[in-house]
């Protein structure tokens, strides 16, 4: 323990039941099952959705406090942001194969359920992070009798890895979309993030576009100046792609608003950014 999201201050976070893990997702090195909650967030639906409704809920599983390692079992502000921007934008996400990076405890994913053809969410096989998120979309999703999921599947995929299997290299391949949250936290990660971004551009001769929100993390330094070091980390990283060409596809990045109207209750706080990074 000690990392805490800022959701966590939000009050909107209501607290349904703890979450009791069965035995197969008990980890020696996972937080006590004991701390786990399950929480509604309920968002307002664009009415362009097939399934309009204006009592919307997601139901999710997760942590308030982790290890820096686990920081995927909580959840974040820049998930509602992405969130937000796909129930805004439905029409640039429906009928799209999506890919989500890091997905933590699946919350965009989901969303992005709602509209696109198909989702991949992904992250590291780490603790509970995985069989969480399979618990998160699995309880949210529209699944058979064996719990097969058609429209979201889950996938290990770790920014470190050079390669993939055969499975995940051909749903990156197939990816229109691919959307990151919070995924700056410390530089190799960040690092590995942007190296596996131009991996998935390498891989592939069709086009993308990948949006990334994440939020900027001030501290104050000895002499009172204001810093967010690993804020502007993410930002040179992402500008080393900026104009890049990859398999004569040119790749372009660019900071968005983020104007656009709340459909899920959180603080949007000034600090938050999306990012647009097309390819081809």
């Amino acid at each position: 323990m000690g990392i805490s999201s800022e959701v966590k201050d939000d009050i909107f976070i209501r607290t349904i039941v703890p979450n009791i893990f069965t035995s197969d997702y008990e980890d020696s090195n996972s937080d006590s099952e004991e701390d786990y909650l399950e929480s509604e967030f309920e968002y307002k639906s664009n009415p362009t959705l097939e399934n309009y409704s204006d009592n919307n809920k997601i139901v999710i599983q997760h942590l308030t406090s982790t290890s820096r390692e686990l920081v995927g079992l909580q959840v974040w502000r820049g998930a509602f942001l992405l969130g937000d921007f796909i129930l805004h934008h439905v029409q640039q996400f429906k009928d799209k194969n999506v890919v989500e990076l890091a997905s933590g405890v699946g919350l965009t994913s989901i969303v992005a359920s709602k509209v696109a053809k198909q989702v991949v969410a992904t992250d590291v096989n780490r603790g509970n992070i995985l069989p969480l998120l399979e618990s998160n979309i699995k309880k949210n999703s529209a699944c058979d009798e064996n719990k097969t999921c058609d429209k979201v599947k889950v996938c290990e995929l770790d920014f470190f890895w050079d390669n993939y299997s055969n499975e995940l290299f051909k749903n990156l391949q197939d990816s229109d979309i691919i959307l990151a949250a919070d995924v700056v936290y410390i530089e190799s990660v960040t690092r590995n993030f942007v190296k596996t971004l131009r991996q998935i551009f390498q891989i592939s001769s069709k086009s993308k576009v990948c949006y990334i929100a994440i939020e900027k993390r001030c501290e104050a330094k000895k002499g009172g100046e204001i810093i967010a070091p690993m804020f502007e980390f993410f930002e040179s990283c992402v500008q080393e792609l900026h104009n890049a060409e990859i398999n004569d596809k040119k790749v372009l990045v660019e900071q968005l608003s983020i104007d656009f109207p709340k459909y899920f209750v959180y603080t949007r706080v000034a600090e938050l950014t999306l990012w647009k990074i097309s390819y081809g």
